[in-house]
């Protein structure tokens, strides 16, 4: 059974990282583009700001399942704990695929991947992502 009060909160935590998230990338290009040293300065500090709350964002919904399967939670929820032990599965299985695609994948985890990937691969890729919708999303 699904809690909208505690899933409705891992939305907003989870939305507010990915806010977070574009406004470190948005500042790292202005830190990039700064012209003199005040302006340099002010944007490095923005981009460590919004960095450490996308990754204290990171580290709280990282709690959230944690919570879920703690016996005597006031929100315990064993189908929702799997359904994120699920959803995890499948989306370091996809990343792995695509990886083999391209490179050779050498550590997963839900941190991340460390892979070799041949020289002649872009230093910057974009992946074009379909959504729900049917929308494409760079």
């Amino acid at each position: 059974r699904e809690n909208s009060f505690y899933v409705d909160t891992v939305r907003a935590f989870r939305d507010r990282r990915y806010e977070y998230k574009g406004l470190t990338k948005a500042w790292k290009k202005k830190r990039e583009k700064a012209t003199d040293r005040a302006s340099r300065k002010h944007a490095e500090d923005k981009e460590l700001l919004f960095e450490s709350l996308q990754v204290a964002h990171k580290c709280i919904l990282n709690s959230f399942y944690g919570y879920v399967m703690r016996k005597g939670a006031r929100w315990r929820s064993m189908p929702m704990a799997g359904i994120v032990t699920l959803t995890g599965a499948q989306l370091i299985t996809q990343a792995r695929e695509l990886v083999e695609k391209v490179g050779r994948p050498l550590e997963l985890d839900t941190d991340g991947i460390w892979c070799m990937l041949p020289e002649s691969f872009p230093e910057n890729y974009v992946l074009d992502i379909k959504q729900a919708d049917g929308s494409i999303k760079k």
